[in-house]
């Protein structure tokens, strides 16, 4: 009896020493099986873990070697943090599934459902957990989509330059500050904060059933009574430029007018009051199509707004309006003119340094072979009308009248200089900031066309309504280079180079999506046909390009 006492006392000493050191070395197993991941993902450059890819094999390699390969992820606050962070993206415009949302919450129930969790289980949850914040990390501060596979004269830097990111990430996971970090890198400019509010309001109306198509019909104005007039009211109470007013009435009363027209100006529409086919046709957008929109302007804004100098000009290309922020606050706007859709202007940025007063204009190589050289065939005055002056290679000055143009398809030997004057097509001034595309602000003899809402009128160059204004502006020497100054100099005809006392940062940015000084959002319409692409590459699943980006 004794004998069998204490054996099955050694038995349950055996069992409990069992069972103590499989809790002892449960981290240690999953360290193991980290680190066997991580060479995985090291040698062959891929690791799948369930369904989910592995992006990051520098960044997530380098936070689990500075570790020992220690679990990342034991403190439960930071996982809340970032589970919660996750499950929110989806109010920026990206989706949560790019950050193996589902597939964290499967493995964290698993987990908490356990007393004793398996050691592979727990790797694969702190590797997961780690990649997500790596992806979530880079998409917040420089988008998903990759701008450079869009716009080939892009130049506006996606690197990290300040800090090492790795310890950053680390530091934040030790000190149990996640949340705030992640907090830290979004975007901090009003644009990105207004377009999330734009997102939620049509978030919330897609969520109630969104709105239905009006019928077309004729044009539906002030006084009229008709059976579709009470689907407009309905239309935009929805989406809120019609409020407290009655929603079944048939009868265009001012109240309906006063909405009609709110509804016009956001979307850069004649606002006239009535509701004709332009009209008609932005009342018709579905829901969803405007969520992408928005959703398309908040990756743009990743792009470009992360981190920008306090006082700079930007022009809005799409919006046909430029804008000069002084310490992130608009303080000047002007309408401008940019390319023509088949000779888009293109998205970059630069310094303005000079402006260059009563300007010659040297004729581009594609537009002498596009406009100059079929407008001289058909007219053998027009160089001498506009006054272009033909230079051969010699420097000499050609009468255009002793050449044969029909010769010339493409190009000529000669330099085709227009002299300074209000016909020069610079007009009296343009803004130099160097780059390689010969972009730069101008004046325009062409005022008219600053009158109309859609201002795609130039070849590339942009032109600039209130320029008067911006040379005072630039120049920042209102004793010298006062508006008075500016005349006497423009008077005299004399071609003058006048450097900018420091270089002005400037952005050319499209957006289809920007606010007025009231913070009122305005769609504008999609001139270059540029949106699509960056919604596919939104909806598209994680990229090989982005794995190389967070390397």
């Amino acid at each position: 009896m004794t004998a069998r006492i204490l054996k099955l006392f050694l038995l349950f000493l055996i069992a409990a020493f069992a069972i103590s050191a499989v809790g002892f070395t449960q981290p240690d197993l999953s360290r193991q099986i980290i680190q066997q991941r991580i060479d995985e993902l090291w040698t062959t450059g891929k690791l799948q873990i369930g369904y989910a890819d592995i992006a990051s094999r520098h960044w997530l390699t380098a936070l689990y070697e500075r570790n020992d390969f220690e679990l990342l992820w034991q403190n439960p606050q930071n996982v809340k943090d970032l589970l919660d962070d996750v499950g929110r993206v989806a109010e920026e415009g990206l989706n949560p599934e790019d950050y193996h949302l589902s597939q964290l919450l499967v493995l964290k129930l698993r987990l908490d459902d356990s007393l004793s969790p398996d050691p592979s289980l727990l790797a694969d949850y702190d590797i997961l957990l780690t990649d997500s914040l790596v992806r979530l990390c880079y998409h917040i501060q420089f988008g998903k989509v990759d701008p450079e596979s869009l716009e080939s004269a892009w130049n506006m830097s996606r690197q990290i330059h300040d800090k090492n990111p790795v310890a950053a990430i680390e530091k934040r996971l030790r000190t149990g500050s996640l949340a705030q970090g992640l907090k830290n890198i979004r975007p901090k400019n009003d644009y990105y904060r207004l377009l999330k509010a734009v997102l939620k309001k049509y978030q919330a109306i897609q969520d109630a059933g969104g709105w239905e198509p009006l019928p077309e019909g004729p044009t539906l104005k002030p006084g009229m009574t008709d059976a579709r007039i009470a689907l407009l009211r309905k239309r935009l109470s929805i989406t809120g430029e019609l409020e407290g007013a009655d929603t079944e009435s048939d009868f265009y009363d001012e109240d309906l007018k006063a909405a009609v027209m709110r509804f016009q100006y956001q979307h850069r529409l004649e606002d006239d009051g009535a509701v004709g086919k332009n009209t008609y046709a932005a009342l018709n957008i579905p829901v969803k199509e405007k969520i992408d929109q928005i959703r398309v302007n908040l990756e743009r804004a990743r792009w470009i707004f992360y981190k920008v100098h306090p006082d700079y000009i930007l022009v809005d290309i799409a919006g046909f309006q430029a804008y000069h922020f002084e310490g992130g606050t608009p303080t000047w706007t002007s309408k401008v003119q940019v390319g023509k859709p088949f000779r888009k202007t293109p998205v970059f940025k630069s310094k303005i340094k000079y402006i260059v007063f009563n300007p010659t204009w040297t004729v581009p190589p594609t537009i002498l072979e596009k406009d100059i050289l079929p407008k001289i065939k058909k007219d053998p005055n027009y160089l001498s009308e506009m006054k272009i002056s033909v230079i051969d290679q010699r420097g000499g000055v050609v009468d255009p009248v002793t050449v044969n143009w029909s010769q010339y398809k493409k190009t000529a030997p000669y330099t085709f200089r227009q002299e300074p004057g209000p016909h020069n097509a610079l007009g009296r001034m343009k803004f130099i900031f160097p780059n390689k595309h010969f972009i730069y602000l101008h004046d325009t003899p062409s005022q008219s066309l600053f009158r109309p809402k859609d201002r795609a009128f130039s070849s590339g160059c942009i032109r600039v309504d209130k320029k008067m204004e911006l040379a005072e502006l630039l120049l920042a020497d209102p004793d010298n280079w006062n508006r008075e100054r500016i005349q006497q100099l423009l008077d005299t005809n004399i071609t003058q180079r006048v450097n900018l006392p420091e270089p002005k940062p400037i952005m050319l940015v499209y957006v289809t999506v920007w606010f007025d000084e009231y913070d009122n959002y305005m769609f504008t319409r999609d001139v270059y046909d540029r949106d699509p692409a960056v919604l596919e590459g939104l909806q598209e699943e994680f990229s090989i390009w982005q794995t190389r980006a967070i390397q």
